[in-house]
């Protein structure tokens, strides 16, 4: 079983000082299916979240939070269809990322309650695919920690709902995948790690529900991004994440359409591809439109050149 941390020798975020070992514990986790103090239940052995403990008992997490553990997607859990499986890349799709990301097994961690703890695994440099579900009400947050400790990508918060959610995020080899997650102590949840290679390519459009991430190749373009909520207001957010060089700083993904309402649409301009579209924010059915791209206003010739043809 990989060796993890328990969230210890994690300093709170903005807390400059090299962490040291992180995710090398001396000792072995608990074994799988056995939750520390009086809880019985465990994200692994799927029973329900803050089994054996009553809500309010001891101190905070006594008895209920669980620490992270690695387990695999065949484990029978309560996130076994919540998870959605991996698609098999096509040729074309493999070819497009073959720049953006490696290839590597499905990694899978779950656990019960807030905690900060590293990914012993080092994926290749490059773009991955973080999934996660989790249970229970109220807030949930997961941010990706630097080795300085510091919050590096916040890739979820308490807008995030109880399905499955994907999101696209920059790695290197430096240093191993370290998380922090945030949520009440009775909260189950389970994060998977995936290479990009399964993703779908957005082409001329492209429809679903819920957060996803596609891959635009083509030209530069305009996206026009609508939303059917599934309740009478919602929010849609889209988010394009264009090459990067391994080492270099992450610079912050660019907005590609972002509404709030009734029926939200949004049109933002589409770079050129390669570019990973990450439906962000979507509760509903969503759609996406790949259109030309509009001279802007101050390319555009006046009224007296476009009569005279000049």
């Amino acid at each position: 079983m990989t060796k993890i941390s328990k969230g210890e020798g994690l300093p709170d975020p903005g807390q400059e000082r090299r962490i040291e070992g992180v995710g090398k514990s001396s000792a072995p986790g608990p074994a799988r299916g056995t939750a520390p103090g009086t809880g019985t239940g465990s994200a692994a052995d799927g029973a329900p979240a803050g089994s054996g403990a009553s809500a309010g008992a001891g101190p905070t997490g006594e008895g209920r939070a669980r620490s992270p553990h690695r387990i695999d997607l065949a484990d029978a859990g309560w996130w076994a269809d919540r998870i959605a499986p991996s698609p098999d890349p096509s040729a074309e799709a493999a070819a497009a990322v073959a720049g953006l990301g490696g290839e590597f097994e499905d990694i899978l961690y779950a656990g019960r309650g807030g905690a900060g703890f590293a990914m012993e695994e080092t994926v290749p440099p490059g773009y991955v695919l973080v999934e996660f579900a989790r249970t229970g009400q109220g807030y949930f947050g997961l941010r990706s920690i630097d080795w300085n400790g510091r919050e590096a990508v916040g890739l979820g918060d308490a807008d995030t709902s109880l399905r499955f959610e994907r999101r696209v995020m920059w790695c290197d080899n430096l240093y191993p995948l370290r998380f922090r997650v945030e949520c009440d102590d009775r909260a189950e949840w389970v994060i998977v790690i995936r290479p990009v290679g399964g993703v779908r390519l957005l082409g001329e459009a492209a429809t679903g529900r819920g957060s996803e991430v596609l891959l635009h190749t083509g030209p530069a373009g305009e996206l026009v991004s609508r939303l059917s909520p599934s309740k009478p207001n919602a929010s849609l957010r889209v988010r394009g994440h264009g090459p990067r060089r391994p080492g270099a700083p992450a610079p912050f993904p660019a907005s590609l359409g972002s509404d709030y309402g009734p029926r939200p649409r949004a049109t933002g301009k589409l770079p050129e591809g390669p570019l990973f579209v990450e439906v962000q924010e979507a509760d509903g059915d969503w759609s996406l439109e790949v259109r030309e791209p509009r001279p802007d206003e101050e390319e555009r010739p006046g009224f007296w050149a476009r009569l005279f043809g000049r």
